[in-house]
């Protein structure tokens, strides 16, 4: 018995005589073989049919290789525009990982089903976030794998979006108090992992309290918006502003010396003597004082660093208000 497909993909039945078959056994195998490739051929119809009316687009890729091995319609719109031109790529040219971690994703995904989150490269040279769902599949009769892949932009957004609400300060935009207080711990544990130099600087606004009295709150919310604008535009490359609370800033200083930390804080401070809110009662400005400590054996945790800076802060407004001090 023969039975196959031929160049143009249609169905043969045939029957070559291996034993002693009468006409009727003949013709009774044959209508059985052509029902079997009927099915076969339902099957894979279906399975074409059921890739392509898909809203994500599927990839079939060789593990060992990387190369793209077949795909629906939606994956030659996004990563080709031909599927000759989608059957000549590998997937290194899609994502934007090292081909060293794209061979260790596609081992994992050999071993198990996974959900990555990855960003591809798309025809148009566009750099999309996606979330890729990979597992193993066997496909003409050799191991691969199968990713059905979707579009993750508006979820990444959504995500960037909540992060900045959790972590922003809505009047100043800089960091909030929970969110600069973890960064603090961070890198509290590693300059103390590194034996590295770090230091923590306490700011206040000086007689803000005048400020609020003579010109009202939305004068003060302001000229708070413009001084943590500046401090942060000053510290760029330096360290990273968080907001405390009311008219209280704090600072992390990573890898700093004394003579460092003095000379970027008193920047600060003449930085924001510019600083100058019109109004119809005449210019609204203000002074700061700062204090700050720089991390030492005796510190057991990042309370103790914030702890001596609070001090330094009260030394240098007891000693007059807009100056640095640090202890």
């Amino acid at each position: 018995m023969r039975c196959g497909l031929n160049a143009k993909e249609g169905l043969e039945a045939g029957f070559e005589q291996t034993g002693d078959f009468g006409n009727e056994d003949k013709d009774s195998h044959c209508r059985d073989v052509t029902v079997l490739l009927e099915r076969i051929r339902f099957l894979g119809d279906r399975v074409d049919a059921l890739m392509n009316i898909h809203h994500a687009s599927i990839l079939v890729i060789d593990p060992q290789s990387g190369k793209i091995i077949d795909g629906n319609k939606e994956s030659v719109t996004r990563y080709a525009g031909s599927r000759e031109r989608l059957l000549s790529m590998s997937v290194d040219e899609i994502n934007t990982l090292s081909r060293s971690e794209i061979a260790a994703r596609m081992k994992q995904a050999v071993s198990n089903r996974h959900h990555f989150e990855f960003k591809h490269r798309l025809v148009n040279g566009v750099v999309q976030d996606v979330d890729v769902y990979s597992g193993p599949i066997m496909f003409d009769g050799r191991q691969a794998l199968i990713s059905f892949i979707h579009d993750a932009t508006r979820r990444k957004a959504t995500e960037r979006k909540l992060h900045l609400l959790a972590t922003t300060d809505p009047l100043t935009k800089c960091s909030n108090h929970r969110h600069f207080l973890s960064g603090l711990r961070r890198e509290f544990r590693l300059a103390r992992r590194r034996r590295a130099g770090l230091g923590f600087a306490m700011v206040d606004l000086d007689h803000f309290k005048r400020i609020n009295d003579t010109f009202g709150h939305q004068v003060g919310d302001r000229l708070l918006r413009r001084v943590a604008g500046v401090l942060q535009k000053r510290l760029a490359g330096h360290g990273a502003l968080g907001r405390l609370g009311g008219e209280e800033f704090g600072i992390v200083l990573s890898e700093t010396a004394l003579d460092r930390a003095d000379r970027v804080l008193n920047d600060l401070r003449t930085s924001v003597r510019a600083v100058v809110v019109p109004t119809d009662l005449g210019p609204a400005s203000c002074t700061i004082s700062i204090g700050a400590a720089l991390l030492s054996s005796d510190d057991s945790n990042e309370m103790s660093l914030m702890s001596r800076a609070d001090q330094a802060l009260y030394s240098a407004k007891a000693a007059g208000r807009d100056r640095v001090a640090v202890f």
